[in-house]
C-alpha cells in the first residue's frame, strides 16, 4: 500500500495520510473497504503458504503489491489521456509481466467498452450509511449497461474481492448516476486461453452481480467484527517539517 503524501512548500510542511481511512470532513474518517475486509478469515491455505515461504512472505507480498500498483497507475494514466510507453530512452519503464497485463487491459478496452461512453476512472467513494470509503478503478458502459470494474493482477480471485465490489456498488449508487447495472473484476492474470464476450487470452471479467445481497450480508458480519476490535478507530495522519536550515541562514 502506497502512502498519500502532500507537500505544502509555502507552509514548509509535508502531510502523510493514513491510506486505511477516507476523510469525509474535518472531523470524520471512514475505514476503507479493504481495511474492514482484513477481518475475513485467511483460511488453511494462507497459513500453509506462510509456513512454506517463511521469511520471504513479506517480500513476495511487497513485490505483488508493487506490480499491481504499477499496472493500476499505468491504466489510470492512459484513461486520463496520457500515452504509455514500455521503453523510453533505452530504459524499460515496466517489467515484462507488468507490460503484458497492460496489453491485456488495452485488448479489453478496445473490445468491450462502448466507444465514447467511459464514465469514470479511479473514483473515490464513501457512504455515510455504511460508514465506509473506497476507490473503484473504472465505471464504464459495456453493451449499453453500466459496469463497475476493479482491476486485479493477483494469481487468484478471493471471496473478499466479491465483497469489496458489492460495497463499491452500494457506495457508487448512494452518490452517483448512472446506477450500476453489473460489476466484477477485470482479472489480468487469468489462465484463460480462448476469446469470448468478456474474456481473452490471459484476461477475463469475473462478474459478481448475482450474489450481491449475500456479499453485502457478509460485509455486515465482517464490519461487526471489525468494529468490535476497533471501537475508537482514528486515522494516524502525520505532519512533518519539509526542511531545516542551519542557524543564521
Amino acid at each position: 500500500m502506497s502512502l498519500k503524501i502532500f507537500t505544502h512548500e509555502n507552509l514548509n510542511r509535508v502531510d502523510v495520510l493514513d491510506e486505511r481511512f477516507y476523510q469525509v470532513d474535518e472531523d470524520t474518517f471512514y475505514p476503507s473497504v479493504t481495511t474492514v475486509l482484513e477481518a475475513y478469515p485467511k483460511g488453511y491455505w494462507y497459513a500453509q503458504w506462510l509456513m512454506d515461504v517463511g521469511h520471504n512472505a513479506g517480500l513476495i507480498r511487497d513485490k505483488a503489491a508493487e506490480r499491481g500498483s504499477n499496472v493500476h497507475n499505468a491504466i489510470e494514466a492512459y484513461l486520463l489521456g496520457r500515452e504509455l510507453k514500455w521503453f523510453q530512452d533505452g530504459k524499460a519503464l515496466y517489467a515484462l509481466d507488468e507490460w503484458q497485463m497492460i496489453c491485456k487491459f488495452m485488448e479489453f478496452h478496445g473490445r468491450c467498452i462502448d466507444p465514447g461512453t467511459q464514465v469514470a476512472p479511479e473514483t473515490q467513494l464513501y457512504s455515510k450509511k455504511m460508514r465506509l470509503g473506497g476507490t473503484c478503478d473504472l465505471v464504464c458502459k459495456i453493451n449499453g449497461e453500466t459496469w463497475l470494474i476493479d482491476f486485479k493482477t493477483s494469481n487468484s480471485i478471493s471471496k473478499t474481492n466479491e465483497i469489496q465490489l458489492a460495497c463499491y456498488k452500494e457506495m457508487w449508487d448512494e452518490r452517483n448516476e448512472p446506477k450500476i447495472d453489473r460489476y466484477g473484476v477485470l482479472w489480468l492474470n487469468a489462465a484463460t486461453r480462448t476469446d469470448k464476450e468478456l474474456q481473452g487470452k490471459g484476461w477475463q471479467i469475473k462478474e459478481f452481480t448475482k450474489d450481491h445481497e449475500h456479499n453485502l450480508a457478509l460485509y455486515g458480519h465482517l464490519r461487526a467484527l471489525w468494529d468490535e476490535e476497533n471501537p475508537n478507530y482514528s486515522a494516524k495522519n502525520m505532519s512533518y517539517p519539509n526542511s531545516f536550515k542551519p542557524e543564521g541562514q
